[in-house]
This record gives C-alpha cells, sequence and structure tokens, in this order.
C-alpha cells in the first residue's frame, strides 16, 4: 500500500469497492464550511480558506474518474479599472476558478446574478448574490449516469435529495462529505457513506498570510 492509498483508506474510504467515481464539488456550497471548521479565524473575515488545490487532491486520493468543480464568479465593472476595490469580488473569483482549473478540476462556471429584495412593505432593502447550480448538477448526474458506479459529492444541500435517492435506486453508491452542522437530514438517508469535513479540516486548510508571505 503506498501512501497514497494510505491515505485514502484512513480519510475517506477504499475506493476499490466503489467502482467509477465521479465527483461533484459545489463550492458555493462548500466555501463556507471554512467557517466552521475555523470559527475563532473566521470570526470577522476570511482568514482560513478551504485549499481547492488539496480538495483536488483528496479526490485523487480515491482514484476518481472525473472531478467537476461547480462556481460562480461576480460581474465585473467594466467602467472601473480591474484593480479597483469594487472589481475586487470578481478577481477573487476568477482566481478561484482558475485555481480549480488547474488542479485539475472540470470547470462549470456562470455569472452571479444581484437579485433585489424587498421587506414585506414592498421597500427594496438591498441587491443580494444569487447562483446556484443544482440544474447544472442534476444535469450532469443524470446525463453520465452509465459513466459512474459512485457519487462522490461535496455538498450538504437538501435539494439533492430526491436526485440522489433516484440515482440510489439505479443501483449507484452515494458519498457525501459536508460538515456535521450542514448535512441534511435528507441526504443522511440516502448517503452510503458520509465524511464530516470536520475529520478533513487540517487537510483542507488554505492560509492568506503564509500564501502571501511565500
Amino acid at each position: 500500500m503506498n501512501l497514497q492509498e494510505f491515505k485514502a483508506n484512513h480519510y475517506l474510504f477504499d475506493s476499490t469497492k466503489y467502482g467509477r467515481i465521479y465527483a461533484f464539488v459545489d463550492f458555493g456550497n462548500v466555501r463556507p464550511w471554512a467557517k466552521e471548521l475555523w470559527p475563532e479565524e473566521n470570526e470577522f473575515r476570511f482568514s482560513l480558506e478551504i485549499d481547492i488545490a488539496k480538495l483536488a487532491d483528496i479526490c485523487d486520493w480515491v482514484k476518481v474518474k472525473r472531478k467537476i468543480f461547480y462556481y460562480g464568479y461576480y460581474p465585473i465593472r467594466p467602467d472601473l479599472p480591474s484593480l479597483h476595490e469594487f472589481n475586487d469580488k470578481h478577481r477573487k473569483s476568477i482566481l478561484r476558478i482558475d485555481k480549480a482549473r488547474t488542479s485539475g478540476f472540470n470547470v462549470k462556471s456562470k455569472e452571479i446574478k444581484m437579485v433585489p429584495h424587498y421587506d414585506e412593505g414592498g421597500n427594496f432593502v438591498g441587491k443580494f448574490p444569487k447562483c446556484n447550480f443544482d440544474v447544472e448538477i442534476t444535469m450532469d448526474m443524470l446525463t453520465k449516469i452509465q459513466k459512474y458506479d459512485t457519487i462522490f459529492l461535496f455538498s450538504g444541500d437538501s435539494d439533492f435529495g430526491g436526485l440522489l435517492g433516484y440515482l440510489k435506486d439505479k443501483g449507484k453508491k452515494i458519498i457525501i462529505v459536508c460538515t456535521r452542522h450542514r448535512m441534511s437530514s435528507e441526504l443522511r438517508v440516502v448517503a452510503d457513506l458520509f465524511i464530516p469535513a470536520e475529520t478533513l479540516a487540517s487537510l483542507l486548510k488554505f492560509e492568506y498570510k503564509k500564501h502571501l508571505a511565500d
């Protein structure tokens, strides 16, 4: 047994028991895990984040046939310089997407929409970002159903409960990774294996200060 197989068996699972594995990473759901994994450091802002390259490494430990990364990007303000502070969210979201690609992920992305919200009295309270990939993930799981035996899903979103139940009825195995707090009851019912993200915290840590110092 080599080191990669040892780490896979210790932290994850024996991949030989799960056939062809496809990994689906809903990074919009994954990124907020950092506040639960490192609450003190992230109390006021993200000081520690999920390292996308390390996330890719974890997928590779179990020899996934394909790993797909879903994440949205903020629109750029074309009327402002690219380095303007108002374009900071755009730059950072694009950097995360680029890092996913260089880490070997197949990336699915789209622009984040700023959706207006109103209070009960009909008064405008502001615009809030909206960008979920439920439809894209669902379509990928269904159209690629003949290509995998096991779904390795990084998300605790309850919206996937019905879909995963259907796929399990079709003979697919379901492995879920998310924090204990975010693991929905709908996914617990269908999961063949649940891996708490807390057990992977030391393997996923990306430190801004250390990165900048390097």
